[in-house]
């Protein structure tokens, strides 16, 4: 691990001397806040103040064979009721160029807070969340090869080593192995496409059982014309892992049809079939001159780590794929919340994501949904079921050169069914702030948000209730050095 952090600082620091675009945006800002239930309690609730301190930076730095991106944000708050006072955020993604047009390097990190229990009182944001939360760091080193063979065929292969460290939570940290190998249709095949792939992830927990999941899988496409393509696939996987199943392996075949009439339109509709069954897929995309829709289904095995290794800290670009200058924004972080329980049991992941985007002249409007249910494939806990529904509606609005208004609603809702019980919480969150610019680097602002939460933890013999609300006025100073 101390290893690939000091890779990660050097690649920054090697590359400063010869980059070709560098945009470096480096901010911190300062909240005082005031709220009725410090301790997130349904009885005998108190008051009180909590300072927070967030410096963050954010970096985007080309050259001629190597490309970085990196956002890193530290909250530090004044909390004393169990929760974090260190709230780490990080999103780093480099590519090298170690030999032309063959050997490649790419380096990446996350860091980033998540719920571990949903069932217990845990606020939506850091700033005065439980005990509740778990802080996963990810580095992660992959080298690769390609080699093209003419205009006929592409090759890849690609070794990825996977360190994931959990603080604060059940489950374990983890070492992945991951090896990915490609042959693919070249230049030469304009209509029709083929390829063979091979991946192999081998998960080594830290104290329980290993995971490996491996596949052999053969497609085949064909454009009819520039508008409509059906793509075909078959395959083999072996996997390892705990199951009530009495196989875990077995053939996979699958079948899409794309549709993209123009670069503003993408729809794939597809069916495929594996050890657990058969299932549709959808991936759909539109955008309009002034809004974005995304509509995406899938079901997939998969457990905590794999999830954790591919979640996006920050938002690097918006949904018509322009860059967000200063992604983080030094406002109370999100707390994660797209597990149900964070632990190494592999389950079967369905999983319905949308969002729709809006960019006016002075007003922006952002609407997200998920819903995602989560099949416990262990047999743990009577075999759980994990339903997790999330949807926020987010507006922001220009009122004058000076001042805007940001407001935004925001709905978790987790159920798990167990043979002890059935676990429920929902979770509410409203949002209304007023901003104001200072001068050009420097601003100040006021924030409202009420919170409420409702949740029953079924335990062997009891079931304990978690519930409370909250209402806080937040006063904050920001301020972006040049």
């Amino acid at each position: 691990m101390k290893r690939l952090i000091v890779l990660l600082v050097c690649s920054i620091w090697v590359i400063t001397g010869w980059a070709i675009d560098n945009r470096l945006e480096k901010s911190v800002s300062a909240n005082l806040t005031y709220t009725d239930n410090i301790g997130l309690r349904s009885t005998n609730e108190k008051s009180g103040f909590i300072v927070s301190v967030t410096p963050n930076m954010s970096l985007h730095r080309e050259a001629a064979r190597s490309n970085i991106d990196l956002v890193a944000a530290l909250e530090i708050n004044s909390q004393n009721e169990g929760g974090e006072n260190f709230n780490p955020r990080l999103q780093f993604d480099s590519n090298w160029e170690l030999f032309e047009d063959h050997f490649f390097l790419d380096l990446n990190a996350t860091a980033a807070q998540n719920s571990s229990d949903p069932f217990t009182s845990t606020s939506i944001n850091s700033v005065n969340s439980s005990g509740d939360v778990a802080t996963t760091y990810d580095l992660e080193i992959s080298p690769y090869f390609i080699n093209r063979f003419r205009r006929y065929a592409d090759l890849e292969v690609r070794y990825t080593r996977d360190k994931q460290i959990n603080k604060g939570s059940v489950t374990n940290g983890s070492t992945s192995d991951i090896i990915n190998i490609s042959l693919n249709s070249g230049e030469a095949f304009s209509r029709v496409f083929w390829g063979l792939n091979y991946t192999k992830d081998e998960i080594s927990s830290e104290q329980t059982t290993d995971s490996n999941f491996e596949s052999y899988n053969a497609t085949i496409g064909f454009a009819l014309n520039r508008s409509w393509r059906i793509n075909g696939s078959v395959g083999v996987e072996n996997n390892d892992f705990t199951s009530t199943r009495s196989s875990n392996d077995g053939d996979t075949w699958g079948v899409d049809v794309v549709w993209s009439p123009s670069p503003r339109t993408s729809l794939t509709v597809g069916y495929e079939d594996r050890f657990f069954g058969g299932s549709p897929t959808l991936d759909f995309e539109h955008r309009f001159r002034r809004s974005a829709i995304n509509l995406s289904y899938s079901k997939q095995v998969t457990n905590s780590t794999r999830l954790l290794r591919n979640q996006q800290v920050f938002q690097i670009v918006d949904q018509f794929g322009n860059p967000i200058i200063n992604p983080a924004s030094g406002n109370p972080f999100l707390v994660s919340s797209n597990l149900a329980t964070l632990n190494d049991v592999t389950f079967i992941d369905e999983r319905l994501d949308g969002s729709y985007s809006y960019q006016g002249r002075r007003s922006n409007i952002t609407w997200n949904i998920s819903h995602s249910r989560q099949s416990d494939e262990t047999g743990v806990s009577g075999g759980s079921s994990s339903t997790l529904f999330d949807t926020g509606l987010t507006y922001t609005r220009e009122l004058s050169r000076k001042n805007s208004l940001n407001t935004s609603i925001q709905f978790n809702q987790t159920e798990q069914g167990t043979l002890s019980g059935t676990n429920d919480s929902d979770r509410h969150q409203f949002n209304i702030g007023l901003s104001h610019q200072l001068d050009q680097n420097s601003s100040i602002d006021i924030n409202y948000s009420y919170s409420k939460q409702d949740s029953d933890n079924a335990l062997v013999a009891t079931t304990t209730r978690n519930e409370y609300t909250e209402n806080r006025l937040t006063l904050g100073f920001s301020h972006q050095f040049k």
